[in-house]
């Protein structure tokens, strides 16, 4: 059924098992990747990064990927037409993850305009440890490195090319859900599967913005790929593949983290579950292996972030609902009485994800009146899961695949619910989209099933389906899009304004900021950074005035003041006195109004 390993598979070289001898070579390669590895980290662990670090941990990974390789069969075959129906399907996505992306959304979110500074920074550092924590909130650094120069090399890190680099990455991972969903589905449906997933007004809105969150849901889709058809195959290169790029979760999105657990969790179910047809002997082989990729990639940044400080930011504790620190968050995020009551309402959104219209609470893509998925999907969500859950209870099923993406959703949705704060956060819940979009699938095969008798039924009713998800989900997006057109958005419209007139001879940009905020998130001390990307350069940026100030602010025009409404009333008679040529014009009529104060040259 794979999209992989149609045909049988060869054997490895006949000369590495033409002899006992030989035979031994390969334990010989997997002991020395081995105490690479185990150098690498040793040597992290008592120095640091360095150069001779990063040689041993290559050695270690091209040592045991040849050991696995040498005891593995030969790599899988693909079939022309699989490749071409993934490029297909980003093709065909393309138009609506690329196009106007400097416009649409005409909303910027802080955390753009953040992931654009720490990536540029990462850009042109020098001495940077890949495997620590950046000072970006402790994040992991080997992403920002990343970012930032697959930003240089599209054109810049500013607003567009990375935006074209988050909806990039979203288009990798449409085609990287095409070869998990083969794994698991006939070809027709697992078209159909990765539709859904595409077509999700929550992947292809938030893969606009100049984000990284996509990142972990292409992580944790490659590994699983590959560590389900390594179990299939009894393929130890590809089970160790799978480990590696599971643990290279760890350095990008942390909601990536999640797939090794998942793994191992459905590895043990397996072995109470399935041993006729896995024997434990072989899961615990496979696992080992997977494990052993794991830790060689996790392994860095596992301990780099061991050793962050109590008083600074750490991504598990801020989030995981078992510390302290993540309940008092919740608390003030939800704005509760209580601990208690922020962590029930943290439950009941969590448990309603999928059914109701609550909010990004990652406060990123901000579109009111809709939930994560279109009402329809959220409906066949739960189809699919009675229908595969029933299914593999009553052993009417023995299909590994079915166990690993009902779990896995699960899981996820569980664990959002009840140990991770802030639910729902979309960001988060990408990585949830696959799962989802299986369930969704199985419900479908299943309802027209049901109408196979009648002629055309099944094709009616699939078509309509996916047709109605397909528009639902693109009324939802042009909501989002539209509001920003009709209201603006505080940073997005000051950032485009400042952009529309930065080639203005002596142009400069001044913000009323302070105990009155000109935005409505972040520290007033911020406020220049929300513009920096846009201007011609660094001298564009004047001092923030103090809102009370504003009356008896002067400088020389040409020049534009930023400020909310209420700092402009009482001081517009002033202004327009001093600067009679001035003029006001309307910036965001999002939540509370801001205007410009502008004033010609001249």
């Amino acid at each position: 059924m794979g999209v992989i390993g149609q045909e049988s598979a060869h054997e490895a070289p006949g000369g590495l098992r033409a002899s006992p001898l030989l035979r031994l070579l390969p334990l010989a390669g997997m002991a020395l990747g081995v105490s690479l590895g185990v150098a690498s980290l040793v040597v992290y662990k008592e120095r640091g990064y360095s150069h001779s670090m990063l040689w041993l941990w290559l050695a270690a990974l091209l040592t045991l990927a040849f050991a696995f390789w040498s005891r593995s069969r030969a790599l899988p075959r693909i079939a022309v037409i699989e490749v071409a129906i993934a490029g297909g399907l980003v093709a065909i996505f393309s138009p609506l993850y690329l196009l106007v992306l400097y416009r649409w959304p005409v909303q910027v979110s802080s955390d753009e305009i953040a992931i654009m500074q720490v990536s540029k920074a990462y850009a042109h550092a020098q001495n940077v440890d890949p495997f620590g924590v950046s000072w970006y909130l402790s994040r992991p650094t080997m992403l920002f490195i990343g970012w930032g120069r697959l930003g240089e090399l599209l054109g810049g890190v500013d607003l567009v090319h990375v935006r074209l680099l988050h909806a990039l990455f979203g288009l990798l991972t449409i085609a990287a859900c095409y070869a998990l969903f083969r794994l698991l589905l006939p070809r027709n449906w697992a078209i159909f599967a990765t539709v859904l997933v595409g077509a999700s007004h929550s992947m292809f809105m938030i893969s606009r913005l100049a984000m990284r969150e996509n990142t972990a849901l292409l992580a944790l889709v490659l590994a699983l790929t590959l560590l389900l058809w390594g179990l299939r195959e009894n393929h130890e290169l590809a089970t160790f593949l799978g480990g590696f790029v599971a643990g290279l979760g760890f350095y990008v999105y942390s909601p990536a983290r999640v797939a090794f657990p998942i793994w191992v969790a459905f590895l043990v179910v397996l072995a109470l579950l399935h041993r006729r047809r896995f024997a434990v002997r072989t899961l615990l082989a496979l696992g080992s292996i997977a494990a052993v990729g794991f830790v060689l990639s996790a392994g860095p940044i596992v301990y780099a972030e061991s050793k962050i400080p109590s008083d600074a930011p750490n991504a598990q504790r801020d989030s995981l609902l078992i510390y302290p620190e993540a309940r008092e968050e919740q608390k003030g995020w939800v704005f509760a009485k209580s601990e208690l009551e922020g962590y029930e309402k943290n439950v009941r959104y969590g448990l309603g994800t999928f059914n109701n219209k609550v909010v990004d609470h990652s406060w990123i893509y901000e579109n009111h009146g809709h939930g994560f998925v279109d009402p329809l999907t959220g409906v066949l969500l739960w189809v699919g899961a009675g229908v595969v859950g029933l299914a593999l209870v009553r052993r009417r099923r023995e299909d590994e695949g079915a166990l690993l993406m009902l779990g896995g959703f699960l899981v996820l949705w569980l664990s959002f619910a009840l140990l991770v704060n802030k639910a729902p956060n979309y960001t988060r819940l990408l990585i949830t989209l696959p799962f989802v979009a299986f369930l969704v699938t199985e419900a479908v095969r299943w309802l027209a099933g049901r109408w196979r008798g009648v002629p055309r039924a099944s094709s009616v009713l699939v078509g309509g389906f996916l047709a109605a998800v397909v528009v639902w989900n693109f009324a939802i997006a042009w909501d989002f899009i539209q509001t920003g057109r009709r209201l603006g958005e505080p940073i997005g419209s000051t950032a485009r304004y400042v952009h529309e007139h930065r080639n203005v001879p002596g142009q400069k940009y001044f913000i009323a900021t302070g105990a009155q905020s000109y935005y409505q998130w972040g520290d007033p001390s911020f406020a220049d950074d929300r513009i920096r990307f846009f201007v011609a350069n660094e001298s564009q940026i004047g001092k923030t005035v103090d809102p009370s100030q504003v009356r008896n602010f002067v400088a020389a025009p040409p020049f534009a003041l930023f400020m909310r409404e209420e700092v402009w009333t009482p001081a517009s008679s002033d202004l327009v006195a001093r600067y009679p040529h001035g003029r006001v014009r309307t910036i965001s009529e999002l939540q509370e109004r801001r205007v410009v104060f502008e004033v010609p040259p001249g």
